[in-house]
């Protein structure tokens, strides 16, 4: 497993070659907390006066597409989502593989996320490619209501889903050859 992220960036892609283990592709860079994020962070370190909390949804899919905008706070979906099984956008993360990092003293001040496409995925009819060049990092929470559980994952409503965090890179060629694998260090 490569997991090593270095500390100028919090976003690693890589594409490693099916029959060889071999990475064919790798991209490293930031993200951006956008202004979802910003507002979900907000909230759920908030309680409201009745003691409740304002959001319980928790970080739980991440999504790709083809696309490509601007890294800004105003991102509010992927410009071109793509589905990675036929009628979903949002794949769960990969939780067994969720690890937290230390800082020296022990304590916890960062948290990675991974997510891994396997071969077969994005494959579909008449395509024996596709590129995959922006991610963005979903709650589980309902797009509207916050409520835990009620996240849409449908491509049907890809375009309609913000994402906490998002980022756009060089593209990457996805065959059915090759294992795509995410890895989304948030740093607090």
């Amino acid at each position: 497993m490569f997991d090593r992220i270095s500390e100028s960036c919090n976003v690693l892609v890589r594409a490693v070659s099916k029959s060889t283990r071999e990475v064919l592709h790798e991209r490293v860079g930031h993200n951006v907390w956008t202004n979802t994020g910003r507002e979900y962070s907000c909230l759920l370190k908030t309680m409201t006066p009745e003691g409740a909390p304002y959001r319980s949804d928790l970080i739980a899919y991440m999504g790709v597409g083809s696309g490509s905008q601007p890294e800004t706070v105003n991102v509010t979906s992927l410009v071109t989502p793509i589905a990675f099984q036929q009628g979903s956008f949002l794949k769960p993360i990969a939780h067994a593989r969720t690890s937290f990092q230390s800082v020296s003293s022990g304590v916890r001040t960062a948290v990675r996320y991974t997510c891994v496409y396997t071969e077969e995925e994005f494959i579909f009819s008449g395509n024996s490619s596709v590129l995959i060049s922006e991610c963005g990092l979903f709650t589980n929470g309902n797009q509207d209501t916050f409520v835990r559980g009620g996240r849409n994952t449908n491509i049907d409503v890809a375009r309609a889903q913000s994402p906490v965090a998002y980022h756009s890179f060089d593209p990457i060629p996805k065959t059915s050859g090759i294992e795509l694998e995410i890895i989304w260090e948030l740093r607090h």
